[in-house]
């Protein structure tokens, strides 16, 4: 709720005066409420530049969370969860993960209805003070911007902020298992989760590399064997999120109720031929993607942005695009392989976790 509040009106401004001032320059602005931090992004002119972080700095130290929009904004709320219900996909993966993450890693930034329906605006700022301090704050910029003048204008703006916010930690172990939720849909949703290493861990970059020969496109195994030459799924992938306390690996399909288990059965195959290891074309051909990919990503300044804010937590610095470059260049089939042996293998798969969202079989 905080995410939709702040966008509400800051230091005086109401939701009104403040949309206009962001529009006026031309910003394009969003909040997301992710598991470990309040992410604001912003994308201007660089004229516009300073003003815009201005109004960036009042929203985020002096948002005036309004009385009288905390009904709308609640309702708000509640739409986009109820919404779940029209995208069992996603509500497969929430699923999921409520399951296979610890607390308090196991909620979704949406919210419960129960939680929507009992907070109150007196919470809400409270816990906006609490969380927003400088220190565990990241600020990141890409484009056409000049590091000592934004560095220079930021500690004039926020001399008299202090504190530190906290990090949330695993408070318990995961649930473990598999959950079905019976929809009347007419395709059934699946996703597999699996332990994956961290940001920081050494195997990241050959399990990630190991992941999209699994499943990273139309030339990965499982598209071509559980969708091209059995027919099972309309949509089938994997993929891998490099956390910074905890790294998860996903497996989605979608097909019909039918073939559901089929489906389960195929995937387990595909896993178990990992053992027999990959190929040195295979590697050679995501580590050209994996690299391409990286090049052209990095040219989105929101993305480049982004990109550096993530590593400077996750890494504890930001990596130049040399830096990224240069560490797909001793990856082969061996590294890969070795890691797969040790990451991928009989235990890797029997701790799975599994949501399926479809009707009754």
């Amino acid at each position: 709720m905080n995410s939709e509040f702040m966008l509400r009106g800051a230091n005086g401004m109401d939701s009104r005066d403040f949309s206009n001032a962001l529009d006026r320059l031309g910003a394009r602005r969003s909040l997301v409420a992710d598991a470990y931090f309040m992410r604001v992004s912003l994308t201007v002119m660089e004229e516009n530049l300073f003003p815009a972080l201005d109004l960036m700095v009042q929203m985020i130290r002096k948002p005036d969370f309004p009385v009288d929009a905390m009904e709308a904004v609640r309702s708000l709320c509640q739409q986009e969860l109820s919404g779940l219900e029209d995208d069992p996909s996603h509500l497969c993966m929430i699923r999921l993960d409520e399951i296979r993450l610890p607390r308090p890693f196991d909620r979704h930034g949406m919210g419960t209805e129960e939680s929507l329906a009992a907070a109150t605006r007196d919470q809400l700022v409270s816990h906006q003070q609490r969380l927003a301090r400088p220190s565990g704050s990241i600020m990141a910029a890409a484009g056409a911007v000049n590091h000592e003048e934004i560095r220079t204008f930021l500690e004039s703006r926020l001399e008299d902020w202090s504190g530190e916010g906290e990090l949330p930690k695993a408070e318990a172990s995961s649930i473990g298992g598999e959950v079905r939720i019976e929809r009347a849909t007419s395709q059934t949703h699946l996703a597999m989760g699996f332990d994956a290493p961290l940001a920081s861990d050494p195997d990241s970059l050959p399990f990630r590399a190991a992941t999209a020969i699994l499943g990273g496109g139309a030339s990965s195994r499982l598209f071509l064997e559980v969708r091209e030459r059995r027919g099972l799924a309309y949509s089938v992938g994997a993929r891998y999120e490099p956390g910074f306390a905890l790294g998860t690996s996903t497996i989605s399909a979608g097909t019909t109720p039918e073939r559901i288990q089929e489906t389960m059965d195929c995937i387990e195959g595909v896993l178990a031929d990992i053992e027999k290891g990959f190929t040195e074309e295979e590697v050679n051909r995501i580590r050209t993607q994996l690299r391409s990919g990286s090049l052209m990503q990095m040219e989105h300044g929101p993305a480049r942005a982004r990109q550096l804010a993530v590593d400077q937590f996750r890494l504890g610095r930001p990596r130049s695009l040399e830096d990224m470059l240069t560490e797909f260049e001793n990856l082969d089939a061996d590294i890969v392989n070795e890691v797969c042996q040790r990451r991928m293998n009989d235990d890797w798969r029997a701790r799975a976790t599994r949501s399926i969202v479809g009707p009754a079989t």
